[in-house]
C-alpha cells in the first residue's frame, strides 16, 4: 500500500510540473505560434536556479524566481529575433535553440556542470507543485478575460484581420513568448527539483514534443487543456509503467490516435461544449411549448 501510494504520488508530482510546461507552450499557441522553445526556457531556470542553490545557498522560491526571469528573458530577446519568421520556419528556429542551449549548457561546465550535469540541492513537495500550477492557472484564466486575451485570439486568428482592428500583433506576440518563457522557468526549476539530477539531455528535443503532445491533444484553445494533457500524457505513464513495463509505450500511441480520430479538437476543446449546448437550447423551448395548455377559441 505504501509503495502504491508513493508511485500515486510521484505521478501526481510529474504531472503537475509536466502541466507548468504544457502551459507555457500553450500561451505562446493562444498567441498563434508553434513553438517548441519552452524546453530551452525550462533549461535556462533548472541551471541557473540549481547553481544558485549551489553557490549561493538560495532557497527554492528565490530559485523559482530566477528560473523565472532567466526563461523570461530568453524568451523575450527569443521572441524579438523569431516571431518575423513564418510559421514553419520559427517553429524550426525554436527546435534549433533547443540545439543551441544544449551545445551551451555543455560548453559551460562551471556553471551547469557540462555533460556529467549538476545534483538539484533541492527537493520539491507536493503542496509546492500544487500551489505553483493553481496560481499559474488563475492568472492565465484572468488573462483570457482581458484585452491581452481577446487580443491574442484575434493574433491568432487572422494577425491581418486583428492588426486592421487596431491590436499591434508583434507586441502581443512578444508578450506571449515573455509569458512563456516565465513559465517555462519555473516549470524547469520543478522538474530539476523532481529529477534530483540534471544533465544536458534532460530538457531536449524528446521532451519537447511530449509537451506539444500535451497541449495538443489536451486541447490547444483552453488552458485546461493542458492540464488535462498532462496528466494524460506525463502523469500516467509514471504509475502504468509499474504495471505494463515496456507496453506503456503502445498504450501512449494508442492514446494519440484514438484523440486523433476521434477527438480532434482535443479532450478540451470549447467549440465542442458550445455545439452541445446549441443543441440542447432549441430542446428546451419546444418542450415549453408542449407543456403549455392549448387553447380552444369557438
Amino acid at each position: 500500500m505504501g509503495t502504491q501510494l508513493t508511485l500515486l504520488t510521484s505521478a501526481v508530482e510529474f504531472a503537475l510540473a509536466g502541466a507548468l510546461l504544457a502551459l507555457s507552450t500553450y500561451v505562446t499557441l493562444w498567441a498563434g505560434l508553434l513553438s517548441f522553445a519552452t524546453v530551452s526556457f525550462a533549461a535556462v531556470g533548472a541551471f541557473t536556479a540549481t547553481h544558485l542553490m549551489s553557490s549561493a545557498g538560495l532557497g527554492l522560491w528565490p530559485s523559482l524566481a530566477a528560473g523565472g526571469v532567466g526563461g523570461g528573458v530568453l524568451a523575450g530577446v527569443a521572441g524579438v529575433l523569431l516571431i518575423r519568421l513564418a510559421d514553419h520556419w520559427m517553429a524550426l528556429a525554436t527546435v534549433a535553440l533547443i540545439l543551441v542551449t544544449r551545445v551551451i549548457v555543455v560548453n559551460l561546465g562551471d556553471l551547469t556542470g557540462g555533460s556529467a550535469g549538476e545534483v538539484v540541492p533541492a527537493e520539491v513537495h507536493l503542496w509546492e507543485l500544487v500551489l505553483v500550477v493553481a496560481v499559474a492557472c488563475l492568472l492565465l484564466a484572468r488573462l483570457a478575460r482581458s484585452r491581452f486575451g481577446t487580443a491574442a485570439v484575434a493574433t491568432r486568428e487572422d494577425p491581418t484581420a486583428a492588426a486592421t482592428m487596431g491590436v499591434r500583433v508583434r507586441r502581443v506576440q512578444v508578450a506571449a513568448f515573455v509569458i512563456s518563457g516565465v513559465l517555462g522557468g519555473v516549470a524547469g526549476v520543478l522538474q530539476a527539483g523532481l529529477l534530483r539530477y540534471i544533465d544536458p539531455d534532460t530538457f531536449y528535443i524528446d521532451l519537447a514534443v511530449t509537451v506539444i503532445a500535451c497541449v495538443v491533444l489536451g486541447g490547444a484553445y483552453h488552458w485546461f487543456g493542458s492540464v488535462i494533457g498532462a496528466v494524460v500524457f506525463t502523469g500516467l505513464p509514471v504509475y502504468v509503467n509499474q504495471f505494463v513495463g515496456q507496453g506503456q509505450s503502445i498504450i501512449n500511441g494508442a492514446l494519440l490516435l484514438v484523440i486523433m480520430i476521434w477527438v480532434p479538437g482535443g479532450l478540451v476543446d470549447p467549440l465542442r461544449w458550445r455545439r452541445l449546448r446549441e443543441r440542447r437550447a432549441p430542446a428546451a423551448p419546444a418542450a415549453g411549448a408542449a407543456a403549455a395548455p392549448v387553447e380552444v377559441r369557438s
